[in-house]
């Protein structure tokens, strides 16, 4: 299991060794072999931990603790895997089962990327970004085809070791490898064109420079001539990093001297700065110097940008030489932003990013590893500019032209051209990741019915599914109703929907002994000291992770009521949530199949009813959920959990800026 785990770290960077990829999973589905999906999914939880683990590494650059979340949370999904692994192989356990099994672990991978939580790094087929030929068929399928791909080789691997039957595999999978090999050789050998010359600049910044006027103008000089520069290559685009001007582009100095400075090279210039400290921003600047675009970052870091606005519009930049499609650090991980772009007429790609933020080599280079296939589901040219690196130039087939290693200041010229046909990908999108999604649930279909027509006899769970539905439901829909997914969030507190919450769950308790639901005289001080504690847990972790980035949250007073009345509406939130949660859900999974699912269900269904404030809502409530369920477990006490609650509330409004 630990060397399964430890092959999944080799094959991405550093080292990179992507041909280990082919076989890593082989020993974790023989260790689950037999198992119950009980244990195959902790077998798998256990996998995740050590191959997660070893990829996120560069995640403690912002504490140990937030390394250790992240990495718990990514180990769910391979335990998932690995149970639908187990349920498939006792009902489908046929010629067809090495195709089963990479579907499956397909669909995992696919579902982990999608939502407001969606994190697709460290894919299974991301680790082949330097095998040219095995990655031209995302330009039908997506990342995820590849994924498949080296899935299927290391199913079909473990049943010729496992099982007798080997004629069905081997042909199967030979086919299914020879044809994509077969594609990815003949579209290399097609020609790209190229047309002109395009830069990226790399000023080499460092993550926490100096501060101050001087720092300042020394840096936009800096620009001033790496831009020049590249101009005298021949570059007739040039690209710049991610906020790579120390001053805002739309204060008049820094406009006139970009202007200026387009006019004298005639080139077009992609100029970037955190704009007003509010908006991760990207300008286009015409020869004639006139600024003919601008384009505002759109899926922020979840807690890193808090606070920022995102952008609305289409990331497409129009220049003389080419329309680009720009995405800015984080979004470059999303295949879905540089397709919409595409599609919205983009004929070329630009990565702006700034990793200077992380320490040491590994997160960098897990990033750039992600460009070559952007480049080859949308068939575009890919310039991607780096603060300290790594910078490249990538070819429609994601071949990289040029690059610049970390560490290093220069500029990156090559050819480069406007491309207008759209690829296969680009026309039907992930179709093929939801298609193994829907293989998938179609596989799980039989056992699913089965377990819910049994269940829903047991009246614990019958209960259980009508007092998380339709509350959940009633949140939705006057959040639906009163708009507020498309409203900016205000200050947490007893809003719409935690007044529909509050009625709906009340009307749900009626007849119910108050001790079942978590309300009691005993058990208060310790209850309150635990939730409280976990709050300061979090608080902690955040804090030290604010900090590593340079920007610790400043505790002023918040707005409207003032801290009394923040006070006062977190304290009500926390009851009605606390009340749902922990109350009435928690009373009725526990009774259905333990103190443990009545955990994890309050858990995720917290998470869930979190899911219109963001990304950081969701994931503050379901790891503080998960606290507050472990601290109901041992005391029932629904009003003490409610104070925590509101504390973590509060202090959830100050990391995200909800003030």
């Amino acid at each position: 299991m630990v060397v399964s785990g430890l092959g999944f770290v080799l094959a991405f960077p550093l080292p990179d060794l992507g041909f280990v990829a082919w076989v890593t999973l082989i020993p974790l589905l023989i260790a689950t072999r037999h198992h119950p999906p009980r244990a195959a999914f902790w077998l798998g939880c256990l996998w995740g931990i050590v191959a997660y683990g070893g990829v996120f590494w560069w995640s403690t650059t912002f504490g140990v603790a937030a390394w250790a979340l992240l990495t718990a949370l990514g180990a769910v999904f391979p335990g998932l895997a690995m149970l639908a692994t187990a349920w498939v192989e006792r009902d489908h356990d046929g010629p067809w089962i090495f195709l089963w099994i990479a579907l499956v672990w397909t669909a995992v991978e696919f579902l982990r990327s999608q939502g407001p939580l969606g994190f697709p790094w460290a894919l299974l087929g991301a680790s082949q970004h330097q095998a040219a030929s095995v990655i031209q068929i995302a330009s039908l399928t997506g990342v995820y085809g590849v994924s498949f791909l080296v899935a299927l080789v290391n199913a079909t691997l473990y049943v010729i070791l496992t099982r007798r039957a080997v004629v069905v595999p081997v042909c199967g999978t030979g086919m299914a490898l020879a044809g994509a090999l077969l594609w990815g050789v003949g579209e290399l050998r097609h020609p790209v064109p190229a047309t002109f010359v395009a830069a990226a600049v790399q000023p080499n910044f460092p993550g926490r420079g100096e501060q101050g006027p001087e720092a300042a103008a020394r840096a936009l000089a800096d620009l001033g001539r790496l831009t020049h520069e590249a101009a005298g290559r021949g570059a007739t685009l040039v690209v710049w990093p991610e906020t790579a001007s120390p001053v805002d582009i739309g204060s008049p100095p820094v406009l006139a001297a970009i202007r200026s400075w387009a006019r004298a090279d005639r080139v077009s210039v992609i100029a970037t700065s955190l704009e007003g400290g509010r908006t991760n921003s990207a300008f286009a600047f015409a020869p004639s110097g006139l600024l003919v675009g601008r384009y505002d970052k759109v899926r922020l870091v979840p807690f890193a940008e808090a606070g920022e606005e995102p952008g609305r519009a289409p990331g497409v930049l129009r220049t003389p030489p080419a329309q680009l499609g720009v995405a800015i650090c984080f979004e470059s991980v999303f295949p879905g932003i540089a397709r919409r772009a595409v599609r919205d007429g983009a004929t070329l790609l630009a990565v702006l990013t700034n990793d200077a933020w992380f320490d040491g080599r590994t997160a960098p280079a897990q990033h750039a590893a992600l460009a070559p296939f952007r480049a080859v589901e949308e068939g575009r040219y890919l310039i991607r500019a780096a603060s300290q690196g790594i910078s490249a130039i990538i070819d429609p087939r994601g071949r990289t032209l040029v690059e610049l290693p970390l560490g290093r200041r220069g500029i990156l010229t090559a050819p480069v051209a406007p491309l207008r046909g759209l690829t296969v990908y680009a026309r039907i999108g992930d179709a093929f990741g939801w298609m193994a999604a829907l293989a998938s649930a179609g596989l799980l279909l039989p056992r699913a019915l089965a377990f819910v027509a049994e269940e829903t006899g047991t009246p614990a769970f019958s209960r259980l599914v009508a007092h998380s539905a339709l509350p959940l439901a009633v949140i939705g829909a006057v959040i639906w109703i009163e708009g507020l997914r498309a409203a900016a969030p205000g200050p947490p507190g007893l809003s719409v929907p935690l007044v529909a919450l509050l009625c709906v769950t009340g009307l749900q308790s009626l007849g119910r002994p108050a001790r079942d639901l978590g309300f009691q005289a005993g058990g208060v001080g310790p209850a309150l000291v635990f939730g409280l504690a976990g709050v300061g847990g979090l608080a902690l972790i955040a804090r030290q992770a604010f900090a590593s980035h340079g920007a610790l949250p400043a505790l002023g007073p918040p707005g409207g009521g003032g801290w009394g009345g923040a006070a006062a509406q977190a304290l009500a939130g926390g009851l009605a949530l606390e009340w749902w949660l922990r109350g009435l859900v928690f009373a009725d999974a526990a009774a259905w199949r333990g103190w443990r699912v009545a955990v994890v269900w309050s858990a995720l269904l917290g998470a869930a009813a979190a899911s219109w404030r963001g990304a950081e809502a969701m994931v503050w409530a379901l790891y503080l959920g998960a606290l507050l369920g472990l601290v109901r477990a041992r005391w029932a006490q629904v009003p003490a959990l409610a104070v925590a609650h509101a504390a973590g509330t509060l202090l959830l409004g100050f990391l995200i800026s909800l003030w």
